[in-house]
Order: structure tokens, then C-alpha cells, then sequence
């Protein structure tokens, strides 16, 4: 991977980016009182906000990477594995956002225990926490890879800095300095992908030449490797991941009402159907401007180089940022959404039923502090370890979780004859027939002959995921239907529902906190238009100052625009 040069006003927006979300931190500090602000953000966060930390919860920096990839080499099929999170997002406001904000949780497992019984609540605690760890030390280890390959950083010093930074404001100001802080890395991201796409445009020698002489089928929905089997398994698994994963729930249970978790996915939805084209469609344009990297066996580079290739001085440093930021972001959603289940479910549950709200918020940022150094210390073990079948099972071992861990929980909430051993057999089964399939794929089939690398990898990968769901599903029907139910349970069933089924009441949601969120993002929106501004300063090239200066300026007047009308409404 080429060295990205940064230089002095590069450096001017990456460490005055770190030092706002530091910022961030602090000042959400003041406003932690219990365990709900830490965890849940005191159920305040607006739907806009919430919306759009939801859909960057969902990125790494290996997002950019892969897809990127992805579409250089196959074309508009990186773009169609990423709408599939769209009909996710979809069903999460028709269905799911409502259901999670009306269970009146603080923890995504917490339910579990109305809904079944105290064991299941344990058990769901306790599987989802391992898989989550192990995928993101795999996340920062990615992303330090890039900033030691990309900038000639030592990468021990790169998962440092990164660690240190996102467990720091993450500690301090719990959910609602992640959220604030997603929205500054949303900016990032909206520029480094909006500025690229334009350029590669106009380098292309305008839109029509760039689309033209493109490979044939490059612009059907699928292409290469990623048939219609895969596509269909992806989808699934991520109408499974968008609505169950831990992170991304707690945005639906964080806001006022269920219609305010609603619209978060909706917004959600739309902010996918029109990010996804905008952040591809630079690499596949990427064929004219750097036609050898297929033959040169260099397609992961495909994003740097564009970077290298369009972008100004200055915004390459927008651009490490946002990459790192993007990372920073769904890494900081897991450690809250992990340190309640820690909190809640594990201390408080079984510990210390009593705890005060001051104990918990405390037991909160301790738990929140050990595991970002376990999630760092990991990411530094795969990095001196240089194994890379280690970082392969890792990354096998959260696809092998995910559906068993999350697929009941989501049934919980939504089937009504689902019992406790219904749940149980679904995880066994989930869990089962993902090691079987894993098994077949690792060993069984390259033995055979004529069976295609594509094949083992793309299409079997597909048909797995059917059938790791088909299993899980099937057993969650015969353990509830055929395995007779338990005492009390068909009550116990009734009153959940019957309580699920209540709208949050405005005395529910309950006032508005002293926090101002337009207030809180508009300071560090003019501070990013700042940074830009003060990076111009430094630019010798013409073009390049003027783009920056441009950027920089309405980022300032929008930061303004929203600090003025949070003060409108006081």
C-alpha cells in the first residue's frame, strides 16, 4: 500500500479531530446521573441523531476497504451488498425499532428474562460478548493497519492511539457522547465520499466517459463471485444483524417514543440507499483512472490510491480521520452496549441487586474502561502475533455467533408462541449446524474435485447462512410447539405482550434533559470547519486551498446555523 505524504495541515485536521471527540467526552460528563443517561442516554436522543449514529455504527475502515475493493474489481454489486441493508433498516421501523423501544429496556438482553425466564437472560448475556470483543479488536487492528501501511505509522503505536482515544470519550460521556461523536464522524465521512466522487467525475473526463468502457455486466446487480444465493444469505444475516446487534438496537430504545425509533430507521434506511452509490462509484470509476491493479494483484489498494490520486492537501487528512473515525464508531457503540449487559444484567442481575444508580453508573465506566484495554490488548496481540489464520478465525467465529446469538432474542420480541425452550433450541441448533456447515467448508470441500474456490467461498458461504437460519428457525418452532411449556409460562407470555403492546406514554419518555443537542453538535461542527480553514492556511496549491477554504466555511456557518437555533428554542 502506497505511503499517503501528509503533510503539516493533514496533520492539522487528524489531531484536532481527535482533540473535538476528546471534547466531546468531557463535556457529556456532567450529564451522567444514572445508569439509564450512561446506557441509554436518559431515552432523549433525537431521532435525527439516532438515526444517523445508526448508520454509523454499521462501519469500520474496513468498509472502506472491502467494498471499495469489491466494486473496483465487479462493479454495482458492492453497491447492491449494501442496499441489502436497506430492507433491514425497513423492517427495523415497521417492526422492530417500536418493539425495542416499547420493551423499556436499558440493556438489549434485559427483556429476556420477563419474556423467559433469568437463565436465558444469562445465557444470551454471556454469548453475545465474546463474538463482539474478538470483532472488534479485529476492527482497530484493521484500521491500524491502514494508518501504519497508509502513513508509515508503527502499527503498535496506530491501535494505541486509536484505542485510547475511542475508550476515553466512550468512558466518559457513555451513550450520548457516542452519538454526538457519530455525527462529527458522519461529517467526515460525508466529505471525504462527497468531494471524491465529483473529482473522479471530472478526472474521468466527465460523467458519460466515466461510465463508459467499463467491463460487461459491471453494472448488474449481481457479478463475480456474489450470486443471487449469497445476496440472499447476506440480506438475511443482516435483517438478523441491523435489528439484533446490540449497538444498533440501543439506538431504537435510546429515543423518546417508538415512533421517534421508527423514523431512526427510516433515516437509517435512506442515509444507505444514498451513501452506498456515492462511496462506490469512485472505485468503480477507479477502472479508467487505475486500470493495472487487477493484473498488478492490487485492488485492496483501490481506495488510498484514489485518495492519492484526487483529493487535495488537507483533505487527505479528512480522509484518514474519517477512516479512523469510522471505526471509532461502531467500536465505541459495542463497549456501551456490552458495559450495560456487564452492568445490568451480570452485576446488578446477579451481584448486587441493590446497587445504587451512582454504584452502576460507576460499575458502567469501569466495565466500559477494562474492556476497551482487553479490546486493544487483543488488537495488539494479532499484531505481534502476525498471524493471519488467527485474525481468519476470528472473523469465521462472528459469522458462526451471530444468527444463534441474535435470532431468538429478535423472536423474543416478536413471536408470541415462543417459549424459553423454544429459544434454547434455537441457539443450540443455530450454534450446531454453523459449526457443521464451517466444517464442510474448511475441510470437506476443498477435497473434492472440481469444486471451485468461488464456490467454497461465496456460493457454500451463501447456502450456509440458509441453512444456519432454516435450523435455528425449525428448532425454535418444534421446541415451542412439540416440547410442552413450562408452568406459568403462557401467562407469563400474556403479560409481556400485553405490556409490549402499550404505546410509550409522553409521561413515560419524560422530559427533556438539560442537554442540548443541536448545541452539542454545532461546537464541534464549526470546530471541523475551523480545522479545515486553519489546513487551507498551509496549502500552496491553488485549487487545493480554494477547496478546502470552501468546505472549511460552510462547515463553520452550518456548526453556527445550529448553535444559534438550539439558542432560539432556550
Amino acid at each position: 500500500m502506497n505511503s499517503l505524504h501528509l503533510t503539516f495541515p493533514d496533520y492539522v485536521v487528524i489531531v484536532g479531530y481527535f482533540l473535538v471527540v476528546l471534547w466531546v467526552g468531557f463535556y457529556f460528563r456532567k450529564h451522567q446521573e444514572a445508569a439509564s443517561d450512561y446506557f441509554a442516554a436518559g431515552r432523549q436522543i433525537p431521532w435525527w441523531l439516532a438515526g444517523i449514529s445508526h448508520y454509523m455504527s454499521s462501519f469500520s475502515a474496513f468498509s472502506f476497504i472491502a467494498y471499495s475493493q469489491t466494486a473496483y474489481s465487479y462493479g454495482w454489486v458492492a453497491v447492491t451488498l449494501f442496499w441489502v441493508t436497506m430492507p433491514a433498516c425497513v423492517l427495523g421501523g415497521l417492526i422492530f425499532a417500536r418493539r425495542w423501544r416499547r420493551a423499556r429496556v436499558i440493556t438489549p438482553v434485559e427483556f429476556l428474562e420477563r419474556r423467559f425466564n433469568s437463565a436465558l437472560r444469562q445465557l444470551f448475556a454471556w454469548a453475545g460478548i465474546p463474538v463482539k470483543i474478538f470483532d472488534d479488536a479485529l476492527k482497530i487492528f484493521a484500521t491500524g493497519l491502514f494508518l501504519a501501511l497508509g502513513v508509515g505509522m508503527e502499527l503498535k503505536s496506530a491501535i494505541l492511539l486509536c484505542g485510547v482515544v475511542m475508550v476515553t470519550y466512550t468512558f466518559l460521556g457513555g451513550l450520548w457522547a457516542l452519538v454526538v461523536t457519530d455525527y462529527v464522524q458522519f461529517l467526515m465521512k460525508m466529505m471525504a465520499i462527497g468531494l471524491l466522487f465529483p473529482l473522479a467525475v471530472w478526472k474521468a473526463g466527465g460523467l458519460r466517459a466515466s461510465l463508459s468502457g467499463l467491463p460487461p455486466g459491471f453494472f448488474h446487480l449481481s457479478g463475480g463471485p456474489y450470486g443471487w444465493t449469497y445476496i440472499l444469505g447476506f440480506t438475511l444475516l443482516m435483517i438478523i444483524s441491523y435489528n439484533g446487534s446490540w449497538a444498533l438496537a440501543q439506538k431504537y430504545y435510546s429515543v423518546p417514543d417508538e415512533r421517534a425509533a421508527s423514523k431512526a430507521a427510516y433515516l437509517a434506511a435512506g442515509l444507505n440507499f444514498f451513501g452506498a452509490p456515492l462511496m462506490m462509484l469512485p472505485a468503480i470509476i477507479g477502472r479508467h483512472l487505475l486500470p493495472d491493479l487487477v493484473a498488478q494483484h492490487r485492488t485492496a489498494d483501490t481506495y488510498v490510491l484514489l485518495v492519492l490520486e484526487l483529493l487535495p492537501v488537507g483533505m487527505i487528512g479528512v480522509i484518514v480521520a474519517a477512516m479512523f473515525s469510522a471505526t471509532m464508531a461502531t467500536v465505541s457503540a459495542d463497549l456501551n452496549a456490552i458495559a450495560s449487559v456487564l452492568t445490568k444484567d451480570v452485576y446488578q442481575r446477579m451481584m448486587n441487586p441493590k446497587a445504587s444508580e451512582a454504584a452502576l453508573l460507576r460499575v458502567g465506566r469501569a466495565s466500559t474502561l477494562a474492556l476497551g484495554g482487553l479490546v486493544v490488548a487483543l488488537s495488539l496481540w494479532v499484531a505481534l502475533s502476525h498471524s493471519e489464520s488467527l485474525f481468519h478465525v476470528m472473523v469465521t467465529a462472528f459469522g458462526l455467533l451471530l444468527a444463534p446469538a441474535l435470532l431468538p432474542l429478535l423472536a423474543g420480541l416478536t413471536v408470541r408462541w415462543l417459549t424459553w425452550k423454544g429459544a434454547l433450541a434455537g441457539f443450540v441448533a443455530g450454534l450446531g449446524t454453523g459449526l457443521i456447515t464451517l466444517s464442510i467448508k474448511t475441510w470437506y470441500l476443498p477435497k473434492l474435485p472440481g469444486i471451485s474456490p468461488q464456490f467454497a467461498n461465496f456460493t457454500f458461504e451463501g447456502i450456509s447462512i440458509l441453512i444456519n437460519l432454516g435450523a435455528a428457525c425449525a428448532a425454535m418452532w418444534i421446541g415451542s410447539r412439540w416440547v410442552k411449556a413450562g408452568p406459568g409460562e403462557p401467562e407469563r407470555i400474556r403479560e409481556f405482550f400485553a405490556a409490549l403492546d402499550q404505546p410509550v406514554t409522553a409521561k413515560e419518555a419524560g422530559e427533556p434533559r438539560a442537554i442540548a443537542p443541536l448545541k452539542a453538535i454545532g461546537g464541534p461542527t464549526m470546530v471541523v470547519g475551523v480545522l479545515l480553514v486553519i489546513a487551507a492556511l498551509f496549502v500552496p496549491a491553488a485549487s487545493a486551498r480554494t477547496i478546502d477554504l470552501a468546505m472549511g466555511a460552510g462547515l463553520a456557518l452550518l456548526g453556527l446555523a445550529l448553535h444559534q437555533r438550539q439558542r432560539g428554542r432556550v
